[in-house]
């Protein structure tokens, strides 16, 4: 039985708005782990995770948006000076943001599969 047209738009709006917010905490874990350029990020958390498939325009607002809230620090780095590169890494207030996060999105997993066994 194939999903109609109204289900099919719900699952995608839900899953945009699951992955908004999961992107947040996925860079700055990985962030908080080491420091890594745009598209580096990218790239490593695309090699971890299929569902958020991660775009270099939905990930270069991101880290900007997270600089500015001063969770990310930013440098440049001229060692290839055609190719300069913004290197990120996360500030102590993220890493802060980040514990919070961490802890929120494990209270949340473990609630959601309680929630989700008992439907199946």
């Amino acid at each position: 039985m194939s999903m109609s047209k109204k289900t099919e738009e719900e699952l995608d709006r839900w899953s945009k708005e699951v992955k908004r917010g999961a992107v947040t905490l996925a860079i700055l874990a990985l962030l908080s782990k080491r420091r890594a350029y745009g598209y580096e990020a990218v790239k490593l958390l695309g090699e971890k995770m299929s569902f958020l498939a991660l775009e270099q325009g939905t990930v270069y607002p991101l880290l900007r948006r997270l600089e500015q809230r001063e969770l990310l620090r930013s440098e440049w780095d001229y060692e290839d000076p055609t190719k300069p590169k913004k290197y990120y890494a996360v500030t102590e207030e993220g890493q802060m943001a980040l514990g919070a996060m961490v802890k929120d999105w494990s209270i949340l997993s473990r609630e959601m599969r309680e929630v989700v066994l008992e439907v199946e």
